[in-house]
């Protein structure tokens, strides 16, 4: 078992459970694994409105999301989820439907959704979300520029400044002139739900945002978008882990063939009523 660089401990395969492992990896009992979420009732305005959106992959979807929600797009590989998320943020090109934040349509670019408030945590860090080759601070600040300019010059007084309160508030704490690559996958996942934060948005579309990272950073992350929505941040969850989705879902949607199929909340969600959905049938039995 390694942990922070170091051998912790060697021993026999059958001589460990689950826990233990977990407890080596961490240096401590993991503890509950998702946070207690924030009763949201459907009083609570509706921050997003998709009405009959269509774009590559995505066809005729219609939803909302709430100030304090986190709602869970599940479905299985190929279903359309990080499409109908592109196409919300404005990185894909719609053919039909409306995107509303508030009571105002956007329509058109990431540009525009980010003055509106809108955040996206890409489904590839590497590919999609950080520039590995350069600073913490410039991967941090990247998509906050504007904000942090005057003259036509980034003040860099406040940008280490404003950075260092967003990745405090991530609980990462590395030197933000270290290059991104040099950090673990779970910091440089730290790293893009500080430059979210950094626009102080009031809804966020997370791409599988745990995936890569190690037990520890898991729960880090749980905990930190459980406090956001909390604070009245609407977050759009996906993700390939039906029990991450249960864990920290208010509700769930379900899409199959680019469609939205199924909407789940309270006692309905299940993992056998979310399978059922996703395949389009009952829930297949293992043989």
């Amino acid at each position: 078992i390694l942990r922070d660089g170091r051998v912790i401990r060697t021993g026999p395969a059958a001589a460990e459970t689950e826990n233990s492992l977990v407890v080596g990896m961490l240096g401590r009992p993991a503890g509950k694994v998702y946070p207690e979420k924030r009763l949201v009732t459907g009083l609570a305005p509706a921050v997003l409105t998709v009405h009959g959106l269509s774009a590559p992959g995505v066809h005729d979807v219609s939803f909302e999301l709430r100030a304090g929600e986190i709602v869970g797009l599940a479905g299985l590989v190929g279903a359309g989820r990080s499409e109908l998320a592109r196409a919300v943020y404005g990185a894909a090109a719609t053919s039909a439907g409306e995107v509303r934040i508030g009571t105002s349509p956007i329509r058109g670019s990431p540009a525009i959704a980010l003055r509106t408030g809108v955040a996206f945590i890409p489904e590839s860090r590497k590919d999609d979300g950080l520039l590995l080759g350069r600073p913490i601070r410039e991967n941090v600040s990247l998509t906050s520029l504007d904000r942090l300019r005057r003259f036509g010059l980034v003040r860099t007084g406040a940008e280490r400044a404003r950075v260092g309160a967003a990745l405090g508030r991530v609980s990462a704490a590395p030197t933000q002139g270290a290059n991104a690559g040099s950090l673990s996958g779970g910091n440089q996942q730290k790293l893009l739900f500080a430059r979210a934060l950094m626009i102080r948005p009031g809804i966020l579309i997370a791409d599988e945002p745990t995936r890569g990272v190690d037990v520890g950073a898991k729960q880090d992350l749980y905990a930190l978008l459980v406090s956001l929505a909390a604070d009245g941040l609407a977050v759009l969850l996906i993700s390939n882990e039906i029990e991450e989705i249960l864990g920290l879902s208010h509700r769930v949607l379900v899409m199959r063939s680019g469609r939205l199929v199924a909407e789940f909340a309270g006692p309905e969600m299940t993992e056998e009523a979310i399978l059922g959905a996703a395949f389009g049938a009952a829930a297949p039995t293992a043989a």
